[in-house]
């Protein structure tokens, strides 16, 4: 082994995250490559529904938050950046950042659009050829959506972000690749390791995996120590000294908040993984039972262990599709009997809602403070001496007109229902609910294409 790391710093780790743990990472944290995940699955269809009213739309604007503090000091220093910020719309998010980059006065800049991972104008002829597309969780077929699908994005590996710095890209933009590809693929193309060599690519999973969710392998939501954990307002993110071998030293930007230790380390490690023994990725699965940790001191941990076997034959699609409108009302009663009041007072908007030919398929109560994040599980709150209770009423309505009779018909509550009620409040906006198709496809109906842009 040479002995040579490449360090890779997680600079964003959702849409909307804090942009200065990035630019202080480019500045002071000495490394190759920022690495910046914006992606979720509610993400992409909120990017599809921008890209749908406007074509130059669809993609994450934060990374030009990100890129106008940092683009400077990027290009002075030779960082790369690798990024999924162009979502439902990669090359509208190129030009973007090439627009910016000649506002600040920059040139020379090669910019990777990497495209491949939209199939939602294939579907059909995919159908037809045998791809089911059935729901993973409920075996469902596609057709019960079809019509109002959103978009439909598969995730993808990190061969065209291997491919486009290959061709000299300082900036990589792409769309729904996976969270773990931001990370292989510029390790891949520094140590040039072959596509199937599984164990160093599981090895670099496990690394990848370590630092993708940014803060929270630095302190941020840290359950162990939360108390103990410094300087949360100014968390550093995480940076990693990747070996040849896969192998890596973890740390944080310096100067910076939080810590780096086995124990922050090790809860962002168990963080949505279902089976250590087979994490599936795009690229590889990852074998996380023999993972090891090593306290260096100094916000220092060696991670070793991590093993792989070749990646799955089929990849994971990312459908969205619109699935009505959600009807809400909230208010408040107070002592005596807040809680019998609360319960008459749903009867009151039940009834009237059903005298109002309401149409719902589902509906919710749930009493804020007390058993919103565990309905079914803890009682709810009847005590007779109870202070005040909070009651959210939802339902899921099959379209905006329905959706609209909830709050119409809870505010006769102010003087018609009983005593005591309180913050039923103004009409809230209504709110069009978007549904999660999780699928498979296999991969040899995926292919990635990177195509380059200059500043």
């Amino acid at each position: 082994m040479s002995g040579r790391t490449v360090r890779l710093g997680a600079g964003m780790a959702f849409w909307g995250d804090r942009v200065q743990p990035a630019i202080e990472m480019v500045e002071r944290g000495d490394i190759d490559y920022l690495c910046c995940d914006h992606l979720a699955e509610l993400t992409m269809s909120i990017l599809a529904k921008q890209r749908a009213k406007a074509s130059d739309r669809g993609y994450t604007r934060d990374i030009l938050d990100l890129l106008r503090g940092a683009l400077p000091a990027i290009v002075e220093k030779g960082v790369k950046v690798v990024t999924n910020s162009g979502g439902a719309n990669p090359r509208a998010a190129a030009e973007a950042i090439a627009t910016m980059a000649k506002e600040l006065g920059i040139s020379g800049l090669r910019i990777g659009v990497v495209t491949g991972d939209d199939i939602e104008a294939d579907i059909d002829d995919l159908m037809t050829s045998g791809v089911g597309f059935e729901n993973l969780d409920t075996g469902r077929p596609l057709s019960e959506v079809r019509e109002r699908l959103t978009h439909a994005a598969v995730y993808t590996g990190c061969e065209g972000i291997v491919d486009a710095l290959r061709q000299g890209a300082q900036i990589v933009v792409c769309g729904r690749v996976t969270d773990i590809a931001l990370y292989l693929g510029p390790l891949i193309h520094e140590f040039g390791w072959a596509r199937d060599d599984w164990d160093r690519l599981g090895m670099a999973t496990v690394v990848a995996h370590a630092i993708e969710c940014g803060g929270q392998a630095t302190g941020g939501l840290y359950a162990g120590d939360w108390q103990g954990v410094p300087g949360l307002e100014e968390l550093g993110y995480p940076i990693a000294e990747v070996a040849e071998d896969g192998t890596a030293v973890l740390t944080k930007t310096p100067g910076t908040g939080g810590r780096v230790d086995v124990g922050t380390v090790s809860e962002q490690l168990v963080y949505e993984i279902l089976d250590p023994g087979n994490y599936l990725t795009a690229d590889v699965t990852a074998d996380f039972t023999q993972v090891h940790l090593e306290d260096l001191g100094d916000d220092r941990v060696r991670i070793t262990g991590g093993t792989g076997k070749p990646a799955p034959a089929t990849l994971k699609v990312n459908m969205g599709y619109r699935a009505g409108f959600v009807g809400e009302a909230v208010f408040t009663y107070t002592w005596p009997d807040a809680y019998a009041k609360a319960q008459r007072g749903l009867e009151f908007l039940r009834t009237r809602l059903e005298r109002a030919d309401f149409q719902y398929t589902e509906d919710h109560v749930e009493y804020v403070g007390q058993t919103s994040m565990f309905p079914g599980v803890v009682a709810e709150p009847d005590d007779p001496e109870l202070t005040e209770i909070v009651v959210r009423y939802a339902a899921r309505c099959p379209d905006a007109e329905n959706a609209r009779k909830v709050f119409t018909e809870s505010v006769p509550l102010y003087n018609n229902g009983p005593a005591g009620v309180a913050g039923v409040g103004t009409r809230p906006p209504l709110k069009e609910l978007y549904a999660i198709w999780p699928c498979l496809i296999p991969r040899e109906h995926v292919t990635q294409s990177v195509e380059m842009l200059e500043v």
